[in-house]
């Protein structure tokens, strides 16, 4: 029996491949163990899961690959390829999940998901995302009002060491036109979005500003577990 560890970013695809022999492709199942339970998910060369986004990609003569699409967090957990030869041969690797992390602070340093402005004053929000992913293969961070994509008033910062990034959006002097939603968004993987009123003349004494937690999503993405690769029948 061997064990890997492997952390995944879910914009990154994972290949890994394990070396087994075996005997006949009906004797390779794939095994998810999640806390206390343990959910079969191929058998051969067949899907068992119920799960339309699980599926295994065999290639000859004998690699059995888990693919996983859409992944999310509940996906986490120890994945194990198993033989059942004679002593029975297990391969085992833990996919640890990671997303980006998105929430929009004002000129304060408050989360907020609605702000009021006088007209004439300037808007100044913040991105704030972690866990965005190292290296030069980061994810852009772009900033919209409603559909449309913002291109002036944005200044970003990206620290692979940290794994985070900071971009922010600056506008004004502000019009009624330039209310709305603003959302700052790590690719296509998170999101968070804040509703912008702009007001003519004083504000509202009423008026407090949102403080609510950020939005966010799981975008669809692939990970692959390359899967036992094997190659003799030993037993």
């Amino acid at each position: 029996m061997s064990e890997l560890n492997t952390t995944e970013n879910v914009h990154y695809p994972k290949r890994t491949n394990y070396h087994n022999p075996v005997a006949s492709a009906d004797l390779v199942t794939w095994l998810h163990h999640k806390g206390d339970s343990i959910h079969l998910l191929t058998v051969g060369r067949s899907a068992y899961s119920s799960d339309e986004r699980i599926t295994l990609s065999f290639r000859y003569p004998n690699n059995f690959r888990l693919q996983i699409v859409y992944i999310t967090r509940r996906d986490e957990g120890l994945y194990e390829c198993q033989v059942a030869t004679h002593p029975p041969k297990v391969k085992r690797i833990f996919l640890k999940v990671t997303a980006p992390e998105v929430r929009i602070v004002d000129e304060s340093g408050r989360e907020v998901t609605e702000r009021y402005y006088k007209a004439g004053s300037a808007l100044e929000l913040t991105c704030l995302a972690t866990q965005v992913g190292g290296g030069s293969e980061n994810p852009t961070i772009t900033w919209r009002h409603g559909d449309r994509t913002l291109s002036k008033g944005i200044s970003s910062n990206v620290s692979a060491s940290t794994d985070s990034a900071i971009s922010t959006l600056t506008v004004g002097p502000l019009e009624t036109r330039h209310s709305g939603n603003y959302t700052c968004a790590v690719g296509a993987l998170a999101f968070a979005t804040v509703a912008v009123h702009v007001l003519n003349g004083e504000l509202p004494a009423a008026v407090h500003h949102g403080n609510a937690a950020p939005l966010g999503l799981i975008s669809p993405t692939l990970v692959l577990l390359s899967a036992c690769w094997l190659l003799a029948c030993q037993r």
